[in-house]
């Protein structure tokens, strides 16, 4: 075999690792049902705070993974001015999983509020939701 033959073959494996392998994932993802979906990222989760961003167009799901075992999902859709609007009324109620929902207590809720805040100000795209706790915050929701 040639020698531009042998490197034609090795771009065409790093081709196909670097750009379908990761978009198959991503697509075969979205299709796994929620248990599964929230199963993944748990294991995907990396210290004790982590964000992951599912979205499908205009819509999706921003997951919130405390200590890779207690999760809080906010379904987000973008709003008239480019950002993303959590749709839940009070974010900070109650756990999304495990499955018996158990409530934040006091610190949790804390907690999550300023990690929100947090990941609102790295994002590319900020994050407005009702803040049951603050009123006049930038954060504050806008009106519909």
């Amino acid at each position: 075999m040639e020698t531009y033959q042998i490197i034609i073959i090795i771009a065409v494996i790093v081709a196909v690792g670097v750009a379908v392998l990761p978009a198959f994932n991503r697509w075969q993802f979205k299709r796994l049902p929620y248990d599964q979906q929230v199963l993944t990222i748990m294991r995907e989760a990396k210290g004790l705070v982590f964000w992951k961003n599912i979205s499908h167009g205009r819509t999706g799901s921003l997951f919130y993974v405390k200590n890779k075992r207690k999760i809080l999902v906010y379904p987000w859709i973008i709003d008239e001015n480019g950002r993303m609007a959590i749709q839940k009324e009070n974010p900070f109620d109650f756990w999304d999983y495990p499955e018996e929902h158990p409530p934040l207590n006091e610190d949790e809720v804390n907690q999550a509020r300023e990690e929100l805040k947090k990941y609102s100000h790295k994002s590319a795209v900020k994050v407005v939701f009702n803040d049951p706790l603050e009123n006049g915050d930038a954060q504050q929701k806008p009106k519909q």
